[in-house]
């Protein structure tokens, strides 16, 4: 059994270092000193880089910066430069000059009668500025028979025409509009039986002078502003009412929106120009300041036929349109007398323009007592810078017809 006794080594226990023990220590090999060198290199390569990268953007930043600013100093330097007199010309070679500019709208509303077409019209302006001529100058463009509703005017006024009312017969306005009524109805059943095309030659103007005074006086006015407001134009009924007053209440429309939208208003003078001034359109405002023929159709600016050419219209319409009304002894109908003089005899007046007889008749009417200038001014309706122009036109009749306005 001895010889098989196996040796057993047992390890000796670790040897406790103390200040005294050396701890052996081996010195990096050339491999890992190269390897820990390239890592190093690689760091300082990505650190510039970025550091780079960083400077590049500062750089660009400051760049936009310093761009931006010199672009804003550019472009305020520029305004400075352009406000510079003469546009850089030396003063020896500008001649100096002066000019009002006129702002005039863009669209301007010149034919009256299409821009009226299908709805009814209310002519708003203070005493003086027209508002007689322009209703007859529409109704005897339109075309039809002409009837007025006047109660405070004088036999002159409306010559030619029937006029009901005068002297604020309101039961003669009232018995009037009671007629227009029942002719309205009549119209409309006529319509609907037979169709428009039955209406034709039967069109009817009627024209009512400051049509808020009857609002209180004529129980009737209520109902035929209302009827031929709604079926006047399908009727063949063309109403045009005339006041002073631009406000809705005086027209007993208020509170009643779908009525008011059946007008068209024509505001003339100062009416349309404090119109304007509620519309805050400085451009409007001077337009309207710088002719009286300028006027507004509700918020659109219209420039009207020159005074003379309405005027002549509403004397020419009032001497060959026959009116129906035979029987109204306020004012019966006349045959037009012929005012026109001249002492070169029927051969040359036949020879004469149709526009040069009618202005010589207007004259001749309207200008019996009046001096040259009021003929030219309120006559013919030139005034300003075309006085010359107006004066010359006179000269010219005159020699052409040999007649005195005296």
């Amino acid at each position: 059994m001895g010889n098989d006794l196996i040796d057993i080594k047992v390890a000796s226990p670790p040897r406790t270092a103390n200040a005294h023990t050396w701890v052996e220590m081996h010195l990096p090999n050339a491999k890992t000193l190269m390897r820990y060198c390239a890592w190093g290199m690689g760091r300082v390569v990505f650190s510039f880089g970025l550091f780079s990268l960083y400077g590049v953007t500062s750089a660009l930043k400051l760049g936009i910066t310093i761009t931006q600013a010199t672009e804003t100093a550019v472009k305020k330097l520029l305004k400075v430069y352009d406000a510079l007199p003469y546009a850089g010309v030396p003063m020896s070679q500008v001649i100096e000059a002066s000019a009002v500019p006129v702002d005039e709208p863009l669209e301007i509303i010149t034919d009256i009668i299409a821009a009226i077409e299908g709805k009814q019209v209310m002519i708003i302006g203070e005493m003086g500025t027209g508002k007689s001529t322009l209703a007859q100058y529409l109704a005897y463009t339109i075309g039809g028979a002409v009837k007025v509703y006047e109660c405070e005017g004088t036999p002159t006024d409306w010559s030619g025409l029937e006029v009901i009312g005068r002297g604020e017969d309101w039961v003669a306005i009232d018995r009037g509009m009671t007629e227009d009524l029942d002719d309205l109805s009549n119209q409309m059943k006529i319509r609907n039986e037979r169709g428009d095309a039955a209406l034709a030659s039967t069109e009817r103007v009627i024209i009512v002078e400051e049509y808020p005074e009857l609002v209180s006086k004529v129980g009737s006015s209520g109902e035929w502003l209302e009827r031929h407001a709604r079926r006047g134009r399908k009727a063949r009924r063309f109403t045009i009412l005339l006041s002073q007053y631009d406000r809705v209440a005086a027209w007993g429309l208020e509170g009643k929106s779908d009525l008011a939208d059946a007008f068209y208003r024509i505001r003339l003078g100062k009416k349309a120009i404090a119109h304007a001034k509620s519309l805050k359109n400085e451009v409007l405002i001077n337009w309207l300041k710088a002719d009286q023929s300028h006027c507004l159709l509700d918020d659109q600016p219209l420039k009207l036929p020159p005074y003379r050419e309405m005027k002549a219209a509403a004397l020419r319409g009032g001497s060959t349109i026959a009116q129906p009304y035979y029987d109204n002894a306020i004012a019966p109908e006349k045959p037009p007398k012929n005012d026109l003089k001249t002492a070169l005899g029927k051969d040359f007046e036949e020879n004469c323009s149709d526009n040069d007889r009618v202005l010589w008749r207007l004259i001749q009417r309207l200008g019996g007592e009046k001096s040259d200038s009021a003929i030219v001014t309120e006559v013919l309706g030139f005034t300003g810078k075309r006085y010359g122009e107006g004066a010359a036109l006179l000269e010219r009749l005159r020699k052409q017809f040999g007649g005195s306005t005296k």
